[in-house]
């Protein structure tokens, strides 16, 4: 038979260990960072305005790339994000940002930033809450939160001051962190002037007017009288 300390010293320890699991499922977690080299994902984009779909890539610290599927108004523009400098592009054509990209341009640049930010942890930091890490935090627009499985894939960004919400799927880490000046001179469209309408037509060729040749003086033949023979 127990005694009542013994029991009561069991029923203690089984508080204890209830309540430790308790405190570890609300305290930080630490998962490695997925976020800390290259990688792409399929994103989709849905703000107060619209919902946009696109294969966002990441080649590293303020080197990105967003290639839009839709809607059909942005469907294959391709955004370019390298050191603070934003090109588009639509099948090798460079030209300015549209103005139906603007906002979204925007938006994507804070993620990045945010991202970029996060990079420098080998670990993700945040809560863990129904088998997801939960990071937030704070810019200049407003406070953020990037939401991760528990195993540390990306699966959502938010940002309420725009109503911006981005999801993540299909995201593949590369197995290293791309060369910024490679991969943007492989992937990158050259850039092209849009000729202006008095260029669109070039300018027929000068062809010369044909020179009749000067006649080739002919020099006249000379009879060469046959020398003299003297007689024996």
């Amino acid at each position: 038979m127990y005694d009542v300390k013994h029991i009561f010293a069991v029923i203690s320890l089984n508080a204890l260990l209830l309540s430790g699991c308790t405190v570890v499922q609300t305290m930080p977690g630490k998962v490695a960072n997925p976020m800390t080299g290259a990688f792409t994902a399929e994103v989709t984009i849905t703000n107060a305005d619209a919902e946009s779909k696109a294969t966002l890539t990441r080649y590293g610290s303020d080197a990105w790339c967003v290639l839009f599927h839709e809607p059909s108004t942005l469907s294959g523009i391709q955004l370019d994000f390298l050191d603070d400098e934003v090109k588009a592009s639509y099948k090798g054509l460079a030209f300015s940002v549209p103005q139906s990209a603007q906002a979204i341009r925007t938006e994507l640049a804070d993620l990045m930033n945010i991202i970029d930010d996060m990079s420098q942890s080998p670990d993700l930091n945040g809560k863990t809450e129904e088998n997801k890490i939960i990071c937030e935090g704070s810019i200049e627009e407003g406070s953020y939160t990037l939401t991760f499985t528990d195993a540390g894939i990306p699966a959502e960004f938010s940002l309420p001051c725009y109503g911006l919400i981005i999801t993540f799927d299909s995201f593949t880490q590369q197995a290293q962190t791309i060369s910024t000046e490679t991969t943007f001179s492989a992937t990158m469209p050259p850039e092209t002037m849009i000729p202006t309408e008095a260029q669109t037509t070039p300018a027929p060729a000068v062809i010369p007017e044909s020179i009749p040749a000067e006649p080739v003086s002919v020099t006249e033949s000379v009879l060469v009288e046959p020398p003299t023979v003297p007689s024996t």
